[in-house]
């Protein structure tokens, strides 16, 4: 799946984002793995639930249909996500779409972040810089012309680029 897919998804299905919670102090080893063992059942929970919202047959798989009907963004990627070319979605091959879309959905909020050099929430123009796909596409990504960018303008801006089917939107790298 190219990266601009991967980060399309991650914006443009915010219901597949997992809230992930920061905790502060000290953790011992036993808290850490208590803590990794609640967020996998956590991704468990979620991962069966969104997979039987769409599997409307109960049949224990997504074909492109139920996917096309009940959740568009994976009917336009459903061959990818379909690692084994079989044409319906195990749930095996859904969570690890999820866990992948997930990962990419991090990284994407950690280089805005980064980039965001006086955490206001907004990149401008020079903060942009850092991450060149977007700084290559600032003017049409500041949808209000203010000078800056805030997540909506970009998650506007990578649908509507998908949905033009551009490959070349920008990701932030």
């Amino acid at each position: 799946m190219s990266k601009w897919m991967l980060v399309f998804m991650l914006v443009a299905m915010p219901g597949l984002v997992l809230a992930v919670g920061k905790s502060g102090g000290e953790k011992s080893e036993n808290s850490d793995a208590k803590n990794i063992d609640a967020k996998n059942k956590n991704i468990d929970a979620r991962v069966d639930h969104l997979f039987k919202s769409v599997d409307t047959n109960d049949d224990g798989n997504i074909s492109k249909e139920e996917a096309e009907q009940k959740a568009p963004a994976i009917a336009e990627n459903f061959d990818k996500i379909d690692a084994n070319h079989d044409g319906v979605l195990s749930k095996k091959e859904f969570k690890a779409f999820w866990i992948a879309s997930e990962k990419k959905r991090r990284e994407f909020s950690q280089h805005l972040e980064q980039a965001d050099l006086d955490k206001n929430g907004m990149l401008s123009r020079e903060e942009a810089e850092a991450l060149p796909n977007l700084s290559a596409h600032f003017d049409e990504i500041d949808s209000n012309h203010d000078g800056q960018l805030v997540i909506k303008e970009i998650a506007d801006y990578l649908r509507a680029q998908a949905g033009a089917g551009n490959a070349s939107a920008p990701v932030a790298q």
